[in-house]
Parts: C-alpha cells; sequence; structure tokens
C-alpha cells in the first residue's frame, strides 16, 4: 500500500517539475487590475493609465480565487487608487512555489520587478543575491519621508535578510509565536478529555481517541486524529516538541543542524508511530497543502498543528457553517488553541517570507521606488482593513463604537479580498491601528494562544548566518531537500534508521560537512551573538 502511495507522490512531483520546466521559457501570463493575460516585466514598466505607476509582483497563489470573486474590482478599485499603482499579478501554485522561484530567478528575460519568497532566505536566493541579482534596500529604507512605514523595520530582523552588507529583501513582519497545537473542542470532551494535552504522550492519546473513539458520535469509523497534508510545517511543530531545536541548535558552543541530534530521530519516531497507528491519514504525503484545514473543517480530523490564525479560521468555518457541537446541539463547534506542547513550540524568525526587488525586472532607481512607494502604501491603515478585513457592508460591518465586526458569512477563498495581504510586509504593524478590530471569541483565544507561545517558541540560532553563507547559497537548497525526502520516507515506512542514516551521510558528503563548518566559523566570529 505504502508503496503506491510513495510511488504516486513521486510521480506528481515529477510532473509539477515537468510542467515547470514546460513553462520556464514562455511569457508569463499575469493578472493586471484583476484582468488575467499574456504580458512581459518589461510591459509593467511603462507608464500606467491616469498617472499611476505599473509594477509587477510574483506571488504565491492558495486559491485560485485570488482576487476573482465577486467585489473583487471594487477591492482593487482601491487599492489602486491608494497607492496610485497598478499591479500585474504573477500568481504561481503554492506547492511548487520554490521551484518556481527558482526558475524564475534563471530567467532574466521575463522577471517581475518584485519577486516574493516564502519563509526564510533560501540558497538560490543568496546565490542570486551574490551574483547582483537583487537592489540593495539599506539606504532607501533610511528615507522616513517616502516610507514612512518600510523605515521603521526593525534592524535586527533586517540582518535575517542582509547578505554581504546589503539589505536583499524587505521582510513580511509575523508574531514570534504562531505555531502550535490545536484541537476540536467538543470532540474531546466526547470521548472523555478535559484538559488539553501538556505532553507528547498527551497528544497521542487525544489523538488515538480521536481515530477510534467515534469523536463524532455517528457509529462509523470515519474519524481520524491530526490533520496532515504534503506541507510538512506541522512536522516541523512537533519536532520541537522533543527538545530538537529549530533547523539548527546550539550543543556545546556548536551550532549542529537538527537532523544530527538524537532529539530529532526521536521525534521522528514518534511521528511514525502515529502514522503506523493510524492516527493520520496513509496517503498525507500527496494531499494537495492547498486543502489544509479542510479535513477538520470537514469533521474528518479532529487536531490541528499549524499557525495559531489556522486554528482560529476553522473555529469560524464553524461559525459561519452553524457547525453544531457534537456534545451539545444547542452549541456551536469550537477549537481549543493550545499552543505550546512540553512548554516548547517553533519559532517565527520574526517574518515569513520576503519581497526582493530585482535589477532585471525593476530596471531604474524610479522603478525601484515606485515599487517601495507601493510596499509602504499598502502598510497603511486603510490597506490592511482592506486586505485582512474587506468591504465594510460585504464582509464587515462597524459597530456603534465604530470597531469592526466580521460578518464571517463568506469562506476565505470567496472573499473579494482574498489575495491581497500577499503583498503586505505588515511593517510597522501586524494589525490596523484604526479602525480597530471587535474580537471574537476565536481571536481572543488566538492572542491568548500566540502570548504563551512567544515565551517558550524555539527560535534558529543559524538564522543570520545562513543568510551569508557561501556554501549555503551554493547546495543548501538540494541538500535540505535530501532531509526533507527522507524524513518524509521514514514517517511512512518506506526507509529505516539506517536508511535514514544513508541519507544523512548523503547530506555531508554534497557539501553539508563544509556548511557545519563555515557556520561556525561565522558563529564564533560574531562577538555580538
Amino acid at each position: 500500500m505504502m508503496k503506491k502511495v510513495w510511488k504516486k507522490a513521486m510521480a506528481m512531483t515529477l510532473a509539477g517539475s515537468m510542467v515547470l520546466l514546460a513553462g520556464c521559457g514562455s511569457k508569463t501570463t499575469g493578472q493586471t487590475s484583476g484582468e488575467s493575460g499574456q504580458t512581459t516585466a518589461g510591459a509593467a514598466q511603462s507608464g500606467a493609465e491616469g498617472g499611476k505607476a505599473n509594477i509587477s509582483i510574483m506571488v504565491p497563489q492558495f486559491y485560485g480565487t485570488e482576487l476573482k470573486n465577486d467585489h473583487s474590482d471594487e477591492v482593487i478599485k482601491q487599492y489602486e487608487e491608494h497607492t496610485n499603482t497598478q499591479v500585474e499579478w504573477r500568481r504561481e501554485a503554492n506547492d511548487t512555489y520554490k521551484e518556481k522561484l527558482g526558475l524564475v530567478l534563471m530567467d532574466k528575460d521575463n522577471m517581475p520587478m518584485i519577486v516574493t519568497g516564502s519563509g526564510d532566505l533560501t540558497a538560490n536566493v543568496v546565490d542570486a543575491a551574490k551574483k547582483g541579482a537583487f537592489w540593495d534596500l539599506t539606504e532607501f529604507l533610511k528615507d522616513t519621508e517616502s516610507y514612512p512605514n518600510l523605515s521603521k523595520a526593525d534592524p535586527n530582523v533586517l540582518k535575517a535578510v542582509t547578505v554581504d552588507g546589503k539589505v536583499i529583501a524587505l521582510y513580511r513582519a509575523r508574531e514570534i509565536g504562531r505555531y502550535g497545537f490545536s484541537y476540536r473542542t467538543d470532540w474531546a470532551e466526547k470521548v472523555g478529555i478535559t484538559e488539553p494535552p501538556k505532553t507528547a504522550e498527551d497528544v497521542y492519546n487525544m489523538l488515538y481517541k480521536f481515530t477510534y473513539e467515534d469523536p463524532d458520535g455517528n457509529g462509523k469509523d470515519d474519524t481520524y486524529g491530526l490533520e496532515m497534508t504534503k506541507y510538512v510545517g506541522p512536522i516541523d511543530i512537533m519536532q520541537t516538541w522533543f527538545g530538537t531545536g529549530n533547523k539548527w541548535v546550539e550543543q556545546d558552543g556548536k551550532l549542529v543542524p537538527v537532523h544530527q541530534t538524537k532529539e530529532y530521530r526521536e521525534a521522528l519516531k514518534w511521528i511514525k508511530k502515529i502514522y503506523d497507528d493510524g492516527l493520520i491519514r496513509k496517503d498525507w504525503a500527496t494531499v494537495d497543502s492547498g486543502t489544509f484545514g479542510d479535513a477538520c473543517k470537514k469533521g474528518e480530523a479532529g487536531a490541528f498543528v499549524d499557525v495559531m490564525d489556522g486554528a482560529k479560521r476553522i473555529w469560524n468555518y464553524y461559525i459561519q457553517n452553524d457547525v453544531k457541537s457534537v456534545v451539545d446541539p444547542t452549541k456551536t463547534a469550537t477549537m481549543t488553541l493550545v499552543g505550546p506542547v512540553n512548554d516548547k513550540t517553533l519559532a517565527t524568525s520574526g517574518f515569513n517570507g520576503f519581497y526582493l526587488i530585482t535589477k532585471a525586472g525593476a530596471k531604474t532607481e524610479d522603478d525601484v521606488k515606485n515599487c517601495l512607494h507601493f510596499l509602504d502604501k499598502m502598510c497603511d491603515d486603510e490597506m490592511m482593513v482592506l486586505a485582512d478585513y474587506g468591504l465594510e457592508g460585504v464582509t464587515y460591518d462597524k459597530n456603534e463604537a465604530g470597531k469592526v465586526v466580521m460578518r464571517n458569512k463568506l469562506e476565505v477563498q470567496q472573499t473579494p479580498n482574498v489575495g491581497l495581504n500577499s503583498v503586505i510586509a505588515y511593517i510597522p504593524n501586524l494589525t490596523p491601528t484604526s479602525p480597530t478590530l471587535e474580537k471574537q471569541e476565536s481571536t481572543i483565544a488566538q492572542e491568548e494562544a500566540i502570548a504563551k507561545n512567544k515565551k517558550v517558541a524555539i527560535y534558529n540560532p543559524a538564522l543570520g548566518y545562513l543568510a551569508n553563507s557561501a556554501v549555503n547559497a551554493e547546495v543548501g537548497t538540494d541538500i535540505e531537500q535530501i532531509i526533507d525526502d527522507a524524513r518524509t520516507q521514514y514517517i511512512c515506512g518506506q526507509i529505516d534508521d539506517a536508511g535514514f542514516d544513508a541519507a544523512a551521510k548523503q547530506w555531508l558528503d554534497r557539501g553539508g560537512d563544509r556548511l557545519v563548518k563555515e557556520i561556525n566559523e561565522l558563529y564564533q566570529q560574531d562577538t555580538a551573538k
């Protein structure tokens, strides 16, 4: 069975790669002001109608409905007027975004002015930066008059997007304590669990009961404990519960990649056990990451490991769709946002994703200024309200106190503003300062969990060094994939301990040994650590 699943996953990966390679030399299909059409990066540099600047930006696509819903034309009109900018949107599927980014960075004739990155700086981005592919934003971000928002960027976070002393990207700010564990409250009550899990053993017991003790009360064997897709973020989070660390860990005065620690293997064995025991779906490694959250919404799974706002959205779905509690049908189902397990969870780096202004796309300083002007204006309260809350009278109303009250009648992918937040850096504020949101119970729970997470979140101690590592720029992306693939294979039973050891040796042989050496040299040279 699992051989078939793994072969299917590999076939899907190869098929995706073939599609990407086939499209590499073609002109992009962009979305300009909400309309799809064949365009090139050069077209976005010409003057726009009505005196508006014209920029192009590549962003991940999660739903396929981004700025294409009812009333989306109103959203487009509002951001264009506020920023005095027309945007050529180039959207690429999130599942293959990192691979596509690598191809785009090699396609100088078809380069968007702004390229969005996900997560932290990747090796291919660092390598491109070292070759001069991106504008140095250091001096631009000192211009408080032109960029009143972006100029307030946190200098400590900017270090993580600094290569060879140059700020080569603008980060998308995030809460430190976003990641953690959540579960469906009424399911826990149904199977006799009255306290949130504190340890990994507690989590296992909950997942077991959610799978085998009919938590929805329908008398059918149709539930499982933890929702998983091929998005492996939950694995990174769960590993920290075992003391693994966050990608790298400090041990005896040295920085060590986490896969070389005994704690990492302990975490892998635990995750493999929940797989072997049927507490997650057998085909998780092939499930489209764009559906992540759907299994909890549909009542197929009861636990969720990811960002706290993801758990909040599941809770809001229950409210929107009047999903009844299985223990009290007079009430709506809810989520309990636990956060840390074993008093640990994964920290964000203070940002999640970044914006690169490319020299091949933004050919002049005026182009750079247009890009930064747009990104700065999108951090104004008006645009953050538009991106995060939508349109007054459509997705939200204001109460007598002038606070935003969400209607919550639409799924995220159905809202007119879906996708607009992909161009908000959230600098200097993570939420609008005015008008403020009338907070629902789910939002209050989210904020409490984030505050709790922040106190125990595990940071990546090598983050700044990786951004300036020549070896990481050379081999980092490739060797990271070796470990990611081996981890999935191990969990699914395709390889054993010896197989993982072989992958770890391959990681070393392909440049990992040089990477560890260089990272530790940079670590020892850092007098500010």
